[in-house]
């Protein structure tokens, strides 16, 4: 996540993905140069701006290059726009072009790991290594699960929980990459368990069957699968969101 040397000074993300990003936002407005318009325009004079390439503000127009400051700016004048003004045809458009740089900046920025695809059958993944909807390249994966080994050998915790947790976020991650046929969700019991084995990796609707399961297992009322201990589905849970860049804190932390 760290940013080149021809960054702007507060984009963090490599350069090779930051081109991807650009490359598939300009795919699409080729796609729809006839409405001149549409989150691929203002993806690419997002990242242009971030850049330095461009002297104006992609949202708010204010001139001036991208500092750190000026992005903060950017970003804030995107929120408060979010925030203040209710939808209405008038404003459709405004809206949409708030929530499209604010979207391409916090990415940049690192607030959001979730790079923003504009051409239909791009899926995030595609654009920063990893794969489909799982943003996580296989190393940083690979280098998560060897983390959790070592907390669990060491007896050590993340977010403040232990053995049970590091054995959920093992499970999850070495199923994703094919590793594990049994799914991290999958249990014995009375209930019969509807898990079976994956051939390979696990595709999209097998994820949302786990990530469902774990959800409804922690949840105070929800179904629960089985025997299985509330931090471990807490950790599938948690795990598969990261996996999917829906939070930027690893399952894996330094402290206890």
């Amino acid at each position: 996540m760290s940013a080149g040397q021809d960054q702007g000074p507060a984009v963090v993300r490599r350069r090779q993905h930051v081109e991807a990003v650009r490359r598939d936002a300009q795919r699409a407005v080729e796609q729809i140069a006839a409405a001149g318009t549409g989150p691929g325009r203002l993806t690419a004079e997002a990242i242009s701006w971030a850049l330095g390439e461009r002297d104006r503000a992609p949202f708010s127009g204010a001139p001036g290059g991208a500092s750190p400051a000026e992005i903060e700016a950017e970003i804030a004048a995107c929120r408060g726009y979010l925030r203040s003004a209710p939808w209405s045809e008038e404003t459709d458009q405004a809206v949409r072009s708030a929530s499209r740089v604010l979207k391409v900046l916090e990415w940049l920025t690192g607030a959001d790991d979730r790079p923003p695809a504009c051409c239909p059958g791009t899926e995030p993944g595609d654009l920063v290594g990893g794969r489909g909807l799982i943003v996580r390249p296989g190393l940083e994966i690979r280098r998560m699960i060897a983390a959790a080994g070592g907390k669990l050998a060491a007896g050590e915790g993340s977010h403040g929980l232990g053995g049970d947790w590091h054995l959920g976020v093992i499970a999850t991650l070495t199923w994703v990459e094919g590793d594990r046929a049994v799914p991290p969700m999958a249990h014995g019991g009375t209930v019969a368990c509807m898990h079976p084995d994956s051939a390979g990796r696990p595709g999209p609707r097998e994820i949302w069957r786990e990530r469902t399961a774990a959800e409804q297992h922690i949840a105070p009322l929800g179904y629960k699968h089985g025997d299985i201990a509330f931090h471990y589905a807490d950790a599938v849970a948690f795990t598969l969101r990261w996996l999917y860049g829906e939070t930027i804190t690893p399952p894996v932390t330094g402290g206890g």
